[in-house]
């Protein structure tokens, strides 16, 4: 008799996950629901859908966990800090879908030469919202643990605009059709 009571509870469980797969629903990931909420970056210009409990990384946490003076302008980070959503906007010209498969390309050649031990795992291009959105994943090594990454590149006012979700390997599955779907819901706003 135990056993079916926990049958049923599983089932529940997951009739009730299946309910919420989307940002305007919420998520759930590793049993916990996940909220989101419009969140406007870079002065306003880009509205992105985000988890409404990430909060911007302290700067003193930012410093140690992106210790390059080139580490994202914007980020966003899990209360865990074991999840992260990055920003950055560069001054690189980003006008056209070819210029954009150009500069990832180029990006994962370096991160390839910078560490030959990252693989790109997958890429894949779409267009959503009236962008052209380039992604690709690829997994390095942090301190003690494999780190997935999920990079989104696209055109923001002309200008190439890097995003990037990143979590502990181990987790990745568990997050990362949320952070695709998050970087599909980015929209250029036009004041």
């Amino acid at each position: 008799m135990p056993y079916k009571d926990k049958y049923i509870l599983e089932q529940r469980r997951r009739q009730k996950e299946k309910m919420y797969q989307t940002l305007e629903t919420g998520i759930y990931v590793d049993g916990k629901h996940i909220e989101f909420a419009l969140v406007q970056l870079f002065n306003g210009i880009w509205d992105i859908m985000l988890p409404s409990d990430f909060i911007d990384m302290p700067r003193a946490v930012a410093r140690i966990k992106y210790p390059s003076e080139q580490r994202p302008q914007i980020i966003k980070t899990s209360l865990s800090g074991r999840e992260n959503f990055t920003f950055h906007l560069y001054d690189v010209q980003a006008e056209n879908p070819q210029s954009i498969r150009d500069v990832c390309g180029q990006f994962q050649a370096v991160l390839k030469q910078v560490n030959q031990s990252i693989r790109i795992v997958e890429t894949d291009e779409t267009e959503k919202n009236n962008l052209f959105l380039m992604m690709f994943s690829y997994i390095n090594w942090g301190i003690d643990t494999q780190i997935y990454n999920l990079v989104c590149m696209t055109s923001l006012r002309g200008k190439l605009l890097q995003e990037t979700f990143c979590c502990i390997y181990d987790d990745a599955e568990k997050w990362k059709g949320m952070a695709r779907q998050v970087f599909l819901s980015a929209r250029e706003h036009f004041l």
